[in-house]
């Protein structure tokens, strides 16, 4: 097809072609860019040649022919696979891949191999021996970053560290790409004047917000035996900071000051290690928006954007090639902000991400403290390639792990789980956890008689009778269920006037979009502190993190962390003259979730069982019987010691991709057009950019993230099919729900919902 002789181009605009970005100018931009990412983890040489070689089939006719619109896009057009094919023909096995799937995502090694196998190696060497690629320098593997390459030849079999060095560097690559591609269009002008503009981790600054917090809270309650345990905790953690880097457990009750503790720890051990970003990991959204919201408070109160929230799932779909990129992965997410909040799935997800979206962010884990925040969460389906590239990120990329838990799952070594931790790889931050849950004791637990079970309706009575309630159950249909029926109670007890109306009972579930949910959290709080009325029926969200404090709590049964981890919303300042009561029950109708979390409930019965009498006592003061029931639930669960890992060695990036996904249909997120976020929508669609400048931003996503819900598949194509979804701008794949399908009391609902939509709306 032939090189093209003269000025080759990277991007078109409506400009005229002479300040269309050159070809040369773009790979010399990603190729800086790139090679200063990848300068964290000792890659800077591969990082400057995956830069300067990853558009170099932009060189040929084909494709110069299509941006002056002289052909339409096709096969003759695609232009990533010339760079691979020469990467491969120098047998840069990590250069081949991330340039063949710089847009596309990561291959299988032999599609990789049938797609090089097209292309002649005489036109690859013509497009290397042109201007746009004589400069390009293949590093050889003698210049593997110093860790991998130690790994590599320590046990040559072993190709993980290679496969992850790919990982991290095809993230280098994309981020780089995107930035520039991005810049580019935005400005229209030379592009070499591109920077970082990363703000900084001032550790020294935030740690004394993090001190000023502390203060503010021990002045606040200067006597309180709590508040004084707290402060051990947070101190011990600070003083563990000094350690090397590596694994570290942080086991405190629930109430203990965990999240300050965390935070005060990983900013210390940040400055201690001259480390980049902190990384909270959170299970649920009903936690990240409440803690995203205390970090902000507390270490960004100037909204500097030192915090960053991060939990939309938007990407591009996977079709989306050519100039490739579609507007939406310009801005998809790269997490370039000090202190990073996100969800398990997020992050799990990207650890083993094959699309160009999800994986732009993994090169900023690298010399980071990661924080996991309730991590008996994790799901155990992928526990084992889990901790193994855990292990790869503290080993190879200076990465600090943090496992923070009331209810420690302790990840042991075992025939189970041989990526598990052996006893001196992990340090515990807090001071004797076993004393510490006898000191926080606050509440006592009420287990159902053997056989015995409650009917919705039964239940239903008991929460009409305690004012400040929270009841916790395992499906979305059952909270559905037993709303309805708290509703009719307290309109039989108080009539349907404006008693009733002020004491309407709350639901919480993932239906809500985050910005309602956080309100709706913010009511309960209110309701508590003013002593009003206050029943609340929610899914399991709501049990790990959630700061709300209940006399009563009931909770169906459910795993054994679960169950100790909604007791944490029960007498959570210890401000009862007694203990806090935890009711522990089976409905009548006990469906459960199907996989693991049924499994684990069956468990916790069988634990819970053997302790007979005293499990009461032992759910409220020793930690240790956790150790023993996870290890039972890792022997009855598929923790994947095989597939995956296998997989990962035999470099098949895209059936990695597949198989480690944390939720099978997660969903697809929609806008809710509420308050701010309908406000946005309105301002997206009337807004007139500047000549050159992009309608829709990363910006623009971040701030309509808090009011995103995601819904099932199938859901999303019943209100597709029935025009219920909009386009938030054209060639933007991001849809807003219809209004009338979100209801302010349950959240999303469906038209032929088995309430009448006028009930929800009066």
């Amino acid at each position: 097809m032939g090189v093209v002789k003269d000025i080759s181009y990277a991007h078109s605009s409506e400009h005229p072609k002479k300040d269309w970005q050159s070809l040369e100018q773009h790979a010399l931009c990603v190729a800086a860019i790139c090679a200063g990412f990848s300068k964290i983890f000792s890659a800077s040489e591969w990082g400057y040649a995956a830069g300067m070689l990853h558009d170099l089939g932009k060189a040929r006719k084909p494709f110069q022919e299509m941006l002056a619109g002289l052909r339409t896009k096709g096969s003759d057009t695609q232009h990533a696979v010339y760079g691979a094919k020469a990467a491969f023909d120098k047998e840069s096995l990590p250069l081949a891949f991330i340039v063949a799937g710089h847009h596309a995502g990561l291959h299988d090694i032999a599609d990789l191999q049938e797609a090089v196998g097209k292309i002649s190696a005489e036109e690859s060497t013509a497009l290397v021996q042109s201007s746009t690629g004589a400069s390009i320098r293949f590093p050889h593997d003698n210049t593997l970053p110093k860790a991998v390459l130690n790994a590599l030849v320590a046990l040559p079999q072993n190709t993980l560290p290679l496969e992850y060095f790919t990982r991290m560097l095809f993230s280098c690559l994309i981020d780089a790409d995107r930035l520039d591609s991005a810049f580019w269009e935005k400005l229209g002008e030379d592009t070499t004047r591109l920077s970082n503009s990363e703000l900084p981790l001032n550790t020294t600054a935030l740690l004394a917000c993090v001190n000023a917090e502390r203060e503010r809270k021990r002045s606040a309650n200067p006597d309180s035996p709590l508040s004084a345990i707290r402060n051990k905790i947070f101190d011990s953690s600070v003083t563990a900071s000094d350690k090397p880097q590596g694994f570290f457990s942080l086991t405190v009750p629930t109430g203990g000051g965990k999240t300050l503790a965390a935070m005060a720890f990983a900013l210390a051990h940040a400055k201690k290690h001259n480390l980049r970003r902190i990384i909270v990991v959170i299970p649920y959204l009903s936690i990240i928006e409440q803690n995203a919201a205390e970090y902000r408070r507390i270490l960004d109160p100037d909204k500097k954007g030192i915090v960053l929230e991060c939990h939309s799932s938007v990407s591009p779909p996977r079709h989306a090639t050519n100039d490739e990129v579609s507007k939406l992965e310009l801005v998809s997410e790269n997490w370039d902000a000090p202190i990073i909040i996100t969800t398990s799935v997020q992050f799990i997800e990207s650890l083993f991400a094959a699309s160009p979206s999800r994986a732009r962010k993994l090169h900023n884990i690298a010399d980071a403290v990661v924080i996991f925040d309730e991590v008996q969460t994790l799901p155990l389906h992928l526990l084992s390639p889990m901790l193994s590239v855990f292990r790869e990120l503290v080993t190879n990329y200076g990465v600090s792990f943090v496992l923070s838990s009331a209810t420690q799952p302790a990840f042991r070594h075992s025939i189970n789980l041989p990526d598990g931790f052996y006893p001196e790889e992990i340090t515990e931050v807090a001071p004797n956890p076993l004393s510490l849950f006898a000191e926080l004791r606050r509440v006592v637990y009420k287990l159902p008689k053997q056989g015995e079970t409650l009917s919705w309706d039964e239940l239903s009575k008991h929460l009409v009778a305690a004012e400040q309630c929270l009841c916790v159950v395992n499906l979305t249909r059952h909270a559905r269920v037993l709303w309805d029926k708290l509703n009719d109670k307290l309109k039989d007890k108080l009539g349907e006037g404006i008693k009733y109306l002020q004491q309407r009972p709350i639901h919480l579930s993932s239906a809500m979009c985050p910005a309602h949910r956080l309100a709706i959290i913010r009511k309960i709080r209110r309701r508590l502190k003013s002593g009003e009325p206050c029943r609340v029926i929610s899914t399991q969200l709501v049990e790990a993190g959630v700061d709300v404090d209940f006399p009563v709590v009931w909770r169906a049964m459910g795993p054994l962390d679960s169950i100790v981890q909604v007791a944490g919303r029960c007498n959570r300042e210890g401000k009862l003259p007694e203990f806090g009561t935890v009711h522990i029950f089976t409905p009548d109708d006990n469906k459960l979730p199907q996989g693991i979390y049924s499994t684990a409930t069956g468990q916790a019965a069988i634990t819970l069982g053997r302790l007979g009498s005293e499990a009461s006592l032992c759910l409220a003061t020793d930690p240790s019987i956790f150790t023993q029931y996870f290890s039972e639930l890792f022997q009855l669960s598929n923790t994947d010691t095989r597939e995956i890992m296998q997989d990962r060695k035999g470099f098949r990036f895209r059936t990695v991709a597949e198989k480690a996904v944390v939720i099978k249909d997660s969903g697809i997120p929609v806008v809710i057009p509420i308050g701010y976020g309908r406000h946005h929508v309105d301002r997206l669609r009337s807004r007139i950019p500047k000549p050159g400048t992009p309608r829709f931003t990363r910006d623009d996503l971040r701030k309509l993230q808090r009011y995103m819900v995601n819904v099932r598949q199938h859901d999303f194509i019943f209100f597709q099919q029935r025009c219920l979804l909009t386009e938030i701008l054209p060639n933007i794949e991001i849809f807003v729900l219809d209004i009338a399908q979100y209801n302010r009391y349950i959240g999303v609902i469906k038209p032929d919902d088995a309430h009448p939509l006028e009930e929800f709306l009066g």
